[in-house]
């Protein structure tokens, strides 16, 4: 009897541990069955294939021909095809007890992609006898690569079916360059005019420009070389109050002495020499008792001693426009809805302090503009100081105003004096010392006034270019141009403003 108990024990252990393999007691891989969720892409795209396999199942083994990875162990791998080309996909499931494979032939089909040729450059400009190196940037996955490079003005055109050519030109001049790119499916084209330059290896032209091209006695300015071919030396001359010489690529001069100085460079290579000369092309500003300096060259920057931080509002300040002495982008163009702000600062804040503030001014607008304010954001009987024109056509036409709670002292000028709209440049000069207040206009006295005691004239507030800052709105937009606008922490004498009006 113990006998047949033991052998009945025995065969119900070996049923539960097959049970325990599969599910209610399933040990069997009925049939294998999966699925991508795509059948078509395009080369760069990636499938996600699953098991669908009956019976079963505790381990994978996928193969993919031109696939990346090209196994897998996973139920439900993610597969990228980068190759076009049609592709097949084996699946083998398995257990513990048996296996099974299914193979779909020709089962992934990988497009080539539409191509967007693009190409870039190393360099924008090469000297002949040079090599000149391109980089296709097409997307798109293409195989074949056609470029032209075509003389603008006359010449041999250049062509080459690598991907990343790297050529030779004997020809001067600007070239427009073509690139077709393509793959046995698309094709795509894009042309780039005057995309490259090539120089003869002995021609030269001298040019030059400035990181800032003002400065005020006692600070430096920092020269740039731009000069376009092969250049072997530099020979810098800077002429003015005081003279200064270097051989540096990009010098940077210390000038002592405020004035206009002329700047000329001479480059040269073994084969040729050429020269570029800038009249004026430099300003330094007295130094004494300067609080801020708004040159203008190419910002809005205050290079002043305190380099006051500023900013602007409306977006509409420009800087391409020439100044008074023809230079290209040393002023600033304001659109009549935009301004400069100086952020407060005690440079600006003068309380009852003298001050003088100057400026250069081109506008053929008649309208109420202000060109600059001190403070008075709250409106009047607020401590301010500013200088508005256009305030009537008669008899305020130019308006310089110190303002505090006890009242306010204008100086008034009417049109035969005080007329700035005439689309010329005209210096602008506000002084006050003590209680005198006074405008001079292109270094002439214009009008003064005697204010009733010290104007309290700072609020802590910020100081304006261009607009009038209220409590609400701004208003009174400057429209025209506004140059070398200079700030004084005293009363500058009439010979001292003559001579800023000549520098």
């Amino acid at each position: 009897m113990k006998k047949y108990c033991f052998l009945i024990l025995t065969a119900f252990g070996f049923w539960a541990c097959n049970k325990e393999e599969g599910q209610s007691g399933d040990t069997v891989i009925r049939e294998v069955v999966f699925e991508g969720e795509r059948e078509e892409i395009s080369a760069g795209d990636s499938i996600r294939f699953k098991d669908f396999s009956t019976g079963y199942v505790n381990k994978w083994k996928w193969t993919f021909k031109g696939g990346t990875p090209s196994s897998s162990v996973l139920s439900s791998p993610t597969v990228r095809y980068d190759t076009p080309g049609v592709y097949e996909v084996t699946l083998e499931v398995m257990n513990k007890f048996t296996s099974k494979t299914l193979t779909k032939t020709e089962y992934i089909k990988v497009d080539y992609n539409r191509v967007k040729a693009d190409f870039s450059k190393k360099a924008d400009v090469y000297f002949t006898n040079e090599t000149a190196s391109f980089r296709d940037t097409s997307t798109g996955k293409p195989t074949s690569w056609e470029w032209e490079f075509v003389p603008v003005k006359g010449g041999a055109t250049v062509r080459s079916n690598l991907q990343h050519p790297s050529l030779v030109f004997t020809d001067t001049g600007y070239y427009d360059v073509t690139l077709t790119a393509s793959n046995p499916q698309y094709s795509d084209k894009v042309t780039k005019t005057s995309f490259i330059r090539i120089l003869d290896a002995a021609a030269i032209n001298a040019d030059f420009g400035a990181v800032q091209a003002a400065t005020y006695a006692g600070g430096e300015v920092a020269l740039r070389d731009m000069s376009v071919g092969n250049v072997n030396t530099w020979e810098w001359n800077i002429t003015g109050p005081e003279t200064h010489t270097s051989t540096a690529q990009h010098p940077v001069v210390k000038l002592m002495l405020p004035g206009r100085y002329k700047v000329s460079l001479k480059v040269t290579n073994p084969y040729n020499s050429s020269v570029k000369e800038k009249e004026n092309f430099l300003f330094v500003a007295p130094a004494a008792d300067l609080a801020a300096f708004f040159s203008f060259n190419g910002n809005h920057a205050d290079i002043g001693p305190d380099a006051i931080a500023t900013s602007t509002v409306g977006g509409g300040v420009s800087f391409g426009e020439a100044d008074r002495w023809g230079i290209a982008g040393h002023t600033a163009t304001f659109n009549g809805a935009s301004g400069v702000i100086a952020a407060n600062h005690a440079a600006t804040n003068f309380g009852t302090g003298n001050f003088t503030i100057a400026c250069w001014v081109k506008t053929s607008s008649a309208a109420r503009m202000m060109i600059w304010q001190e403070s008075g954001k709250t409106g009047t009987n607020d401590n301010q100081t500013w200088i508005r024109i256009g305030d009537n056509a008669t008899d305020r036409i130019t308006r310089f105003d110190v303002e505090d709670n006890t009242g306010s002292t204008f100086v008034n000028l009417a049109a035969a004096v005080g007329r700035l709209s005439d689309g010329a440049w005209h210096q602008v000069v506000c002084v006050r010392e003590g209680t005198a207040t006074t405008v001079y206009i292109d270094g002439t006295r214009r009008g003064g006034a005697t204010a009733n005691g010290l104007k309290n004239v700072s609020n802590d507030q910020d100081f304006k270019i261009g607009f009038q800052e209220g409590a609400t709105a701004n208003s009174n937009f400057y429209n025209g141009n506004i140059d070398d606008l200079l700030i004084y922490r005293r009363a500058l004498t009439p010979a001292e403003v003559l001579a800023l009006f000549n520098l």
